[in-house]
C-alpha cells in the first residue's frame, strides 16, 4: 500500500531508546487522560441526577452509538500528518473527510430522530421505554459532534506535525474546564442525559476553536503550493483499514449493550456497563498510544526491540495501577464518592471493575502490534484482526442468551478483553512472518553488513 511521507521534520534521528520512547509517550498519556476524564466526568455528573440508573443507561447507549459510526473522523489526524504537504493539500484532506463524515452523520440522525430508533435501542438492544425515548433525544444532539472534530484532527496534526503536543493537552484542558460549566448549566433547560450530550459537543467546540487559534501559525507556515497532491483514491487505499478499526473498535461496546439488553434486567446491567467502561478507558486508554509511539518511532528491527521492552515496562505499569485502585478500599472511595454510584449499582460494577486488570495487558500489545505494523505498512493485517475480535465479542456476549442472570459487567468486560486478546494473537503472528524475512521490514530499513 502507498503512503506519502510526511514532511521530514517529523521523523525521528537516531536508534531509538527506552528514553526516547518514554518522552514521547508521556505527552500522549496526559493528553488521552484528559479526553477521558471528560467522558467519565459526565457519567458522575449523571449519576447524581434523579433516576440514575436510567438516565445512565441512555447515556451509555446514545455514547456507545455514536461512537461506533462517527469513529472513522479520527483516522482523519494519521491521514493529514501523512498527506499534508502543503496549503493546497491541507484542503485536499480536509474536504476528503468531511465527505466521509458527513456518511455516519447521516445515518446518526436518521436512526435517532426517525421510528429506527425504536426499533434498534427498544426491540434489538431490550432498553426500556424511557431509556430508548432518552437515548434517541441525546444521539441526536452527540451526532453534532463530527463538525468540531473536523477542526480539531486537523488542527491536531499540525500540531503533532511540528511536536507541540503539549498545545493539544491545553486544549483538552480548556475542554473540560467548559464542559464542568455547562455540566452545571444544561440541566436547567435539558433532561440529563441529552444535557450530558450537549456537554460533549459543547465542549468539543470550544476545544476545536482553541486548536485553530493556536495553530494558525503552523498553516501559515505550509508552502503555499508545490507539496505532492495524492489522488483521493490513494488517501482512501491508507485510510480504510484504519477506519475498519476504528468503528470496530468502539463498535465492541455498542454490540456488547445488544447482549446486556437480554439480561434479566438490562437496565441496570447497560447502566452498570457504562460506568465500568468509562472508568476503563480512564484508566486504561493511554495504552492505544502505544500504536502513534511505535508508528512514529520504530524504523529497524533493533527499534522494534526497544519498543518491545519499553511495552513490557508499560504493561506491568498499567497492571500495577489498576490493582491500587480496584483490589483495595480505593475502589469503594472511586465507585461511591468520585462517581457517585447507589450502593447497588456499586455492587454490580465491582466485578467489572476488577476484571480490567486483564485487559490492560492484551489493549497494551494489541496496540503495540498495531502500530510495529502501521510502521511496516502493513495495514491490511490490522483490518483483519478488526474482523476477528468482533466475532470473539459476539461469542462471549452470547453466553447472555443462556444465561440471563450473569452480571453485565463483568460479561462487557470479559468480552473487550478477549477481544483484545484475539487481536494480540493476531497480530502477534503476523509480526513473527515479517520478522523472519531476510530482507528490510520498514521502508528504509538498513541492514548490517
Amino acid at each position: 500500500m502507498a503512503v506519502v511521507a510526511g514532511p521530514s521534520h517529523v521523523q525521528p534521528q537516531g536508534p531509538l531508546t527506552v528514553r526516547t520512547a518514554v518522552w514521547f509517550f508521556l505527552p500522549l498519556i496526559l493528553t488521552t487522560e484528559l479526553h477521558q476524564l471528560s467522558h467519565s466526568l459526565v457519567h458522575a455528573f449523571l449519576a447524581r441526577l434523579g433516576d440514575p440508573t436510567t438516565t445512565l443507561a441512555a447515556f451509555s447507549v446514545a455514547f456507545a452509538f455514536n461512537t461506533t459510526f462517527s469513529g472513522i473522523v479520527g483516522v482523519e489526524t494519521q491521514a493529514a500528518m501523512s498527506f499534508v504537504t502543503d496549503k493546497r493539500s491541507f484542503w485536499r484532506v480536509a474536504r476528503f473527510y468531511l465527505g466521509v463524515s458527513l456518511v455516519p452523520f447521516l445515518i446518526i440522525e436518521s436512526i435517532a430522530l426517525t421510528s429506527l430508533g425504536d426499533w434498534l435501542f427498544g426491540e434489538m438492544m431490550g432498553a426500556s421505554d424511557e431509556v430508548v425515548r432518552l437515548a434517541k433525544a441525546a444521539s441526536a444532539v452527540m451526532g453534532l459532534w463530527i463538525f468540531p472534530n473536523q477542526i480539531r484532527n486537523m488542527t491536531t496534526a499540525l500540531c503533532m506535525m511540528r511536536r507541540r503536543t503539549m498545545l493539544i493537552s491545553h486544549s483538552t484542558m480548556i475542554r473540560l474546564g467548559s464542559q464542568a460549566l455547562m455540566l452545571l448549566v444544561l440541566p436547567f433547560w435539558m433532561e440529563g442525559a441529552v444535557a450530558g450530550a450537549a456537554s460533549l459537543v459543547g465542549c468539543m467546540s470550544v476545544e476545536a476553536l482553541y486548536m485553530y487559534w493556536v495553530s494558525r501559525k503552523f498553516y501559515a507556515e505550509l508552502p503555499d503550493k508545490g507539496g505532492e497532491q495524492a489522488p483521493y483514491r490513494q488517501m482512501w487505499g491508507f485510510s480504510w483499514p484504519l477506519m475498519i478499526t476504528q468503528v470496530t473498535e468502539n463498535g465492541v461496546t455498542f454490540l456488547i449493550n445488544f447482549f446486556l439488553g437480554r439480561l434479566a434486567n438490562p437496565d441496570l446491567a447497560l447502566a452498570a456497563f457504562g460506568v465500568v467502561n468509562a472508568l476503563k478507558s480512564l484508566v486504561a486508554s493511554p495504552l492505544r498510544n502505544l500504536v502513534q509511539t511505535a508508528q512514529a518511532l520504530v524504523r529497524s528491527r533493533s527499534d522494534m526491540s526497544v519498543m518491545l521492552r519499553f511495552a513490557h515496562r508499560v504493561t506491568i505499569a498499567y497492571v500495577l495501577i489498576v490493582a491500587g485502585l480496584f483490589y483495595t478500599p480505593m475502589r469503594d472511595v472511586i465507585l461511591t464518592g468520585v462517581m457517585g454510584l447507589p450502593a447497588d449499582l456499586n455492587a454490580y460494577a465491582t466485578p467489572g471493575v476488577q476484571m480490567m486488570i486483564v485487559v490492560v495487558v492484551f489493549w497494551g500489545y494489541a496496540s503495540l502490534f498495531r502500530g510495529l505494523l502501521s510502521a511496516m505498512r502493513r495495514t491490511k493485517a490490522i483490518a483483519g484482526s478488526a474482523v476477528i475480535r468482533l466475532i470473539v465479542v459476539t461469542a462471549v456476549g452470547s453466553t447472555t442468551l443462556i444465561a440471563p442472570d450473569l452480571n453485565g459487567a463483568a460479561v462487557g468486560v470479559a468480552a473487550i478483553g478477549a477481544a483484545f486478546l484475539a487481536e494480540t494473537i493476531v497480530l502477534g503472528w503476523r509480526l513473527r512472518q515479517y520478522s523472519r524475512s531476510t530482507g528490510p521490514i520498514f521502508p528504509g530499513e538498513r541492514l548490517p553488513q
